[in-house]
């Protein structure tokens, strides 16, 4: 039984050995063919001419219309030789770039095996590529991430290396690589960053320029993300020190940039406009030297006559206080394509993008969300909640009013029932319209407002977006923006909404008034610290915030503290809106659905009587904004008045009339009123 237990093993291990052997065999075949493929391919592919100066070619960017807004990317280069490099930018460059660029191979064998395996894979794009590989793709080929690309750097870079010695391959790079602020090459971006000449830099400053290479619109200090850039220049600091270039022991003081732009193209409000497109560039996957060196041309979806509209309608909102700072953002609801946008009167002054990066308290302006929210929990507008004063919450013109129906509370802006409808309903309406979904009204940037509001028209949500289609300069199609637009509350949820904001904008009422259908509400803050106007048409959206740069309160005298803050935004949306809905038919919102069930968590004063039911087909009440002309609207708004800083206030007297008749008047029947 063993001779044949062993005798049975025998042709089993035979076969197993016959078998590896095959595969083998197979392997080795597959190496030889693969490298018979590669040494074909290394064959034919040709180093070409240097001629990445004579090949760079400016960007344009265009509105909607085809106007141009701004040509960038117009090239800034002076070359010089390497012995006039610093040392210390040298050693920084390596430490950033390609540590082991003088000990090594001119490929890294790591860097590729990735960035092939990721472009196999279908995973996240990687660049993997040392410095000889970097300044092949910016010298000879195109930008972008592909297998393709990949092979021809690899190639050239290995024919360079042949041909070339380490050193003029390092040299060329310095004086070709992007370093951001439109600054090719080291000289440039020591004038760019720094004021001054390459030999004159500091260790610190050359670990700065080192590090921005890796991302230069991003890592700029200037441009914001600082603990993003403190963070890779101390990483350079340590690679410097860890190579020898520095002696170790304490990191030097993080160096002081010069303003990102000075240049004339970048004054008022085009160089706000300039970021914005070229950083959505960016997230779509162009990098700097496809932005500002192949020639791409860019339509937006800036509508021209609106964007022109917005630092007019600020200037005189404002005045001549110059301590306000205005951020704005108009959308068009179901598509998210940003139609205007107001970042602070010149860029050149103050590059902090208050439409974009200001993320501010948007106190009263988040109630629409927790109302949706409310509806959207079965809990009806004629709704009773408590409104009596509460610890820290205080109404605007610091009205006491008693048990309250939604409807009425969301026309008033009644910050007493938000606070305790938020806290038993929560606001998760807020998340699905891009923000945050806290029910204490928390900080939000303009656009993000903008954006929620816009969903508000119909209950779609859209991403806001400013670009639409990007070209080469020959025409072909790089990019089309297709938006990407989801359901985030049901029309019937929206459509109670927009019916309740719609209340608080009618004729000689505290809101702006247009010759067509408008909703929008106010949005005050804890101590006047920024103040809201946010409102939409069923073609555009518009959030507009103002606050002061000192952080001063916005206004800080008077018996209406909290409302006279909301006449600049709203005046300023009012001017903005109308430019933008101009050429556009008179549109009307969806009635009202009456979603839910009215509910009481308070008593209201006198009780009322059950509601009546719901007719078949519900519509406007006669407390629906009508059409008035605007010589005979005029004369039912409150009167604007100036303060001594210059801006706009609603006149004290009309706000004590307009406040006593909210006192005496309640919404006209509808489908629950009371008889």
């Amino acid at each position: 039984m063993a001779v044949r237990g062993l005798g049975g093993l025998v042709p089993r291990k035979g076969r197993r050995l016959r078998l590896v052997r095959r595969a083998g065999y197979v392997l080795g075949g597959l190496v030889v063919v693969l490298g018979i493929c590669l040494w074909v391919v290394y064959t034919q592919v040709k180093v070409p001419p240097v001629s990445a100066a004579a090949r760079a070619e400016a960007s344009i960017l265009y509105y909607r219309d085809g106007t141009p807004i701004a040509q960038i990317g117009r090239l800034n280069r002076v070359a010089v030789p390497l012995r006039e490099i610093p040392a210390h930018l040298r050693g920084a460059v390596l430490a950033a770039e390609d540590r082991n660029f003088y000990g090594e191979p001119v490929v890294s064998p790591t860097g590729l095996t990735r960035a092939v395996w990721a472009a196999l894979s279908g995973g996240p794009r990687q660049g993997g590529s040392g410095i000889a590989q970097q300044y092949v793709k910016v010298a000879y080929l195109s930008p972008r991430q592909t297998l393709d690309r990949k092979v021809k750097e690899l190639f050239i870079a290995v024919k360079l290396n042949r041909a070339r010695s380490k050193d003029w391959i390092f040299e060329q790079y310095l004086n070709t690589v992007y370093f951001g602020r439109g600054a090719y090459g080291v000289q440039a971006a020591a004038q760019a960053y720094f004021r001054k000449d390459v030999g004159a830099l500091t260790p610190a400053e050359s670990a700065l320029l080192a590090g921005v290479i890796q991302a230069p619109s991003y890592l700029d200090p200037a441009l914001g993300h600082t603990a993003r850039t403190q963070a890779r220049w101390r990483y350079v600091i340590d690679g410097m020190m860890s190579t020898g270039v520095l002696p170790k022991g304490p990191r030097p003081a993080f160096p002081k940039v010069a303003p990102a732009h000075t240049d004339p193209l970048y004054g008022g409000q085009r160089g706000y406009l300039i970021e914005r497109i070229t950083g959505e560039l960016h997230r779509r996957g162009f990098d700097d030297d496809a932005i500002y060196r192949r020639g791409l041309r860019v339509t937006t979806t800036l509508d021209r006559a609106t964007q022109e509209e917005a630092p007019r309608a600020v200037a005189e909102a404002v005045g001549g206080d110059k301590d306000i700072e205005t951020g704005l953002v108009s959308v068009r609801p179901g598509t998210g394509e940003i139609l205007a946008a107001y970042g602070g009167r010149d860029y050149l002054k103050h590059q902090y993008d208050n439409a974009f990066l200001a993320d501010l308290p948007a106190g009263s302006s988040f109630h629409p969300f927790v109302l949706a929210t409310a509806l959207q929990d079965g809990i009806g507008l004629r709704s009773v909640v408590d409104g009596s004063p509460l610890k820290d919450v205080r109404n605007d013109d610091d009205d006491n009013t008693g048990a309250t129906d939604l409807l009425r509370a969301t026309a008033a802006s009644y910050n007493t029932v938000f606070a305790r409808l938020g806290a038993k309903t929560g606001a998760s309406a807020a998340g699905r319209v891009g923000l945050p979904s806290r029910p204490v009204p928390p900080r939000v940037h303009a656009v993000d407002q903008a954006a929620a509001y816009a969903a508000l028209a119909d209950g779609r949500y859209a991403d806001p977006h400013i670009i639409a289609r990007v070209t080469d300069s020959s025409g072909k199609t790089l990019l089309t923006v297709r938006p990407h637009v989801r359901r985030a509350l049901s029309s019937s949820v929206a459509a109670d909404v927009t019916f309740a904001l719609a209340l608080g904008a009618k004729p000689g009422g505290a809101r702006p008034v247009l010759d067509r259908p408008t909703a929008g509400q106010i949005g005050t803050t804890d101590a006047n610290a920024a103040a809201w106007y946010c409102g939409y048409t069923p073609s555009v959206a518009t959030a507009v915030v103002t606050y002061r740069a000192s952080n001063r309160p916005l206004i800080n005298h008077g018996d209406a503290p909290l409302r006279e803050t909301t006449g600049t935004p709203a005046a300023i949306w009012k001017a903005v809106t109308a430019t933008a809905v101009a050429d556009r038919p008179v549109e009307d919102f969806p009635p009202p659905a009456w979603v839910g069930k009215p509910q009481r968590f308070a008593t209201p004063t006198p009780s009322p009587t059950p509601p009546a039911s719901p007719p078949a087909t519900p519509a406007f009440p006669p407390t629906t904004p009508t059409y008035v002309p605007p010589e005979k609207r005029a004369s039912r708004m409150p009167s604007p008045k100036k303060t001594a800083s210059g801006t706009p206030t609603i006149d004290r007297s009309d706000l004590a009339k307009e406040k006593g008749a909210r006192a005496s008047r309640s919404p006209k029947a509808d489908p629950q009123a009371t008889p």
